[in-house]
């Protein structure tokens, strides 16, 4: 940990970088915990052919099959959750992907495909059908499945928290573009910069809650249908409706425990309406392309807008420094501009180019 203040709210802060120049790509986070330390972050590197996974630090040698795996989650109501995800979701998606020759046994014609859950005979997930995907990635099944498989741990373990999800895993492609793919469940949210100056932006992803029209329509159907998710405002001591629209497994009046979100892993004490399946989005960086990637928990994106974060990642050299700066201005705009309580903040900031420059522009973006 490095000091940030000596205030009771803040008290630390945790670093990490690395460098894969045979994947073109530089990445750092900082992360500032608040008093709850709910959030966590994940940096891998996963080998599909092997079944290895391998932390994220310092110089990394990627070969062919290698999958740069990162995560950040946002826990509430408690870490267990987030805890839960950083240790064992990588672990769980490269069970369901391509069994390492090495590891081939001989099973019967019914149980090839099937990998267990974290323990022996708690969840056997359908066989991954990968059609004509490269074996060197993760399919978007078996981080589905995953993302479920993690879910159904956490309503056992710890059944009275949940967290956010969003990961991005980052591959070599034969003709020396790299491929990114991101999934996410919940609030936290990543979006790309490229072109001069990071004058171009995208979203990667969209936060799943009430405000997203088809969200909304899910969980009501789900409500009309199945029962067990109601759209309504919370109430205070008085029954009087306060703020935003939520989602709640009964009516406020019967039950006050709601969730803004519309999905995440855990909240096993919520409605069945919040579901933890991801949305995913993939992209291609070009071979002559660079692009940076933030990916942030809400800490950071409720008091920065894009339009800020580009301005600071023009002034970063590298992604260390912009990793840090972001996370330190979303404490500082929080304090000082808003009435909002200090939330945990993490930021992931990620240099990928394409193969014909990897080893100059990464060389010059190294954390």
């Amino acid at each position: 940990g490095v000091a940030c203040s000596s205030g009771q709210d803040l008290a630390f802060c945790r670093e990490s970088s690395s460098y894969v120049p045979r994947m073109g790509v530089a990445c750092a986070v900082c992360q500032i915990p608040a008093r709850k330390d709910e959030d966590r972050y994940a940096a891998e590197m996963a080998c599909v052919r092997t079944g290895s996974l391998k932390p994220l630090v310092g110089n990394f040698e990627a070969d062919a099959g290698h999958v740069m795996c990162l995560g950040i989650y946002d826990g509430h109501g408690g870490k267990g959750v987030a805890e839960l995800l950083k240790t064992k979701l990588h672990q769980e998606i490269l069970k369901r992907e391509c069994i390492p020759e090495a590891t081939k046994v001989d099973k019967p014609a019914s149980e090839e495909g099937k990998a267990p859950l974290v323990e022996e005979g708690k969840y056997e997930p359908e066989k991954t059908d990968r059609g004509q995907e490269s074996c060197d990635t993760f399919s978007e099944n078996a981080i589905k499945e995953a993302y479920r498989a993690i879910d159904g741990l956490s309503r056992v373990e710890h059944r009275f928290c949940g967290s956010t999800a969003i990961n991005l895993f980052i591959t070599n492609l034969p003709d020396g573009s790299r491929r990114v793919r991101c999934a996410w469940a919940g609030d936290s949210r990543a979006a790309t910069f490229h072109r001069k100056s990071y004058k171009s932006f995208r979203e990667l992803s969209s936060d799943h809650n009430l405000d997203r029209e088809d969200e909304k329509e899910r969980v009501m159907k789900h409500g009309k249908t199945l029962g067990g998710a109601v759209v309504a405002r919370r109430r205070n001591r008085a029954g009087e409706p306060v703020g935003p629209f939520a989602v709640f497994s009964d009516h406020p009046d019967t039950n006050n425990l709601s969730l803004m979100m519309t999905r995440s892993i855990g909240d096993a004490m919520h409605s069945k309406a919040v579901i933890p399946d991801p949305e995913f989005k993939e992209f291609i960086v070009a071979k002559d392309e660079h692009v940076r990637i933030i990916m942030a928990s809400d800490g950071l994106w409720r008091v920065v807008d894009y339009k800020t974060a580009r301005k600071m990642l023009k002034s970063a050299p590298n992604p260390i420094r912009a990793a840090n700066r972001l996370a330190i201005e979303s404490v500082w705009r929080t304090q000082r501009k808003t009435h909002m309580k200090l939330d945990d903040v993490t930021v992931v900031v990620v240099d990928i180019v394409g193969s014909d420059s990897a080893m100059n522009e990464t060389e010059k973006a190294r954390p």
